[in-house]
């Protein structure tokens, strides 16, 4: 039994590091993380405020549905602001830990976002993330890891339908 236990802490160390993505005020599925963009050093174009406005929503809409297809086990809930290298990064994330009986609780504290570039066309925009964020691993409904961390993030956010959708986010080394 003691085996067993060292096994899943393992395997929920693994998932920590897997993504690393730690949060401190724990993401309802009615609320969305605070999000303060800072978009003046954003090259070669400038970011007009309607764009701001859309990245702060469509950015704090993504890290409140990841908080909840981790939380649920569910990837189906990441669909709406997750593509490409994102998506299926945290799909598989969310099937390693369902195979294992693990979930994940995302505790959030907020983003301090800084846009680094934005495309000459409007089509991306690439951002870098200060989040302070705490990961919290459960074996049902037993929490058996949490780490608090202030984690730095570099996002790429494409145009998608009527909204701004993750395509990568991947945490600094």
């Amino acid at each position: 039994m003691k085996l067993a236990r060292v096994f899943v802490f393992a395997v929920a160390a693994a998932l920590l590091g897997f993504g690393g993505i730690p949060f401190l005020h724990y993401i309802r599925a009615d609320s969305k993380p605070a999000v303060q963009l800072d978009a003046e050093k954003a090259a070669p174009r400038e970011v007009d405020d309607a764009v701001q406005q859309a990245i702060r929503r469509d950015y704090a809409a993504a890290w409140q549905a990841l908080a909840s297809a981790i939380n649920s086990n569910d990837p189906g809930a990441l669909n709406e602001n997750f593509v490409g290298l994102a998506l299926d990064k945290f799909t598989q994330r969310i099937r390693d830990q369902r195979a294992f009986g693990l979930k994940t609780r995302l505790l959030d504290r907020g983003h301090k976002v800084e846009a680094v570039f934005y495309s000459v066309d409007g089509s991306a925009i690439e951002l870098k993330d200060t989040a302070s964020i705490e990961t919290q691993i459960l074996e049902g409904d037993t929490v058996i890891h949490s780490d608090r961390a202030e984690i730095v993030y570099y996002t790429v956010m494409t145009g998608a339908e009527d909204h701004w959708k993750v395509r990568v986010l991947e945490s600094a080394p």
